[in-house]
């Protein structure tokens, strides 16, 4: 559970301050996403959520179509 939530963090990290500029990178965090949704973990699960959350703000659409 540890390195999932490293990892989240890491890629959290990158949302936050590049903001836009990370869109490019969507198309290789989603399907690392979409397997953390489904996470047994809540902790994964909320963090992988959040994540989802702010990326579909930056896009302005949902990427519910993509996971």
């Amino acid at each position: 559970m540890r390195t999932r939530i490293l990892a989240l963090r890491i890629v959290k990290y990158f949302v936050d301050n590049l903001k836009e500029e990370y869109l490019v990178l969507l198309a290789e965090t989603i399907p690392f996403l979409g397997e953390l949704l489904e996470d047994v973990e809540l902790s994964v699960k909320s963090l992988a959520q959040e994540i989802l959350r702010e990326m579909e703000s930056m896009s302005g659409e949902s990427l519910q179509q993509y996971l």
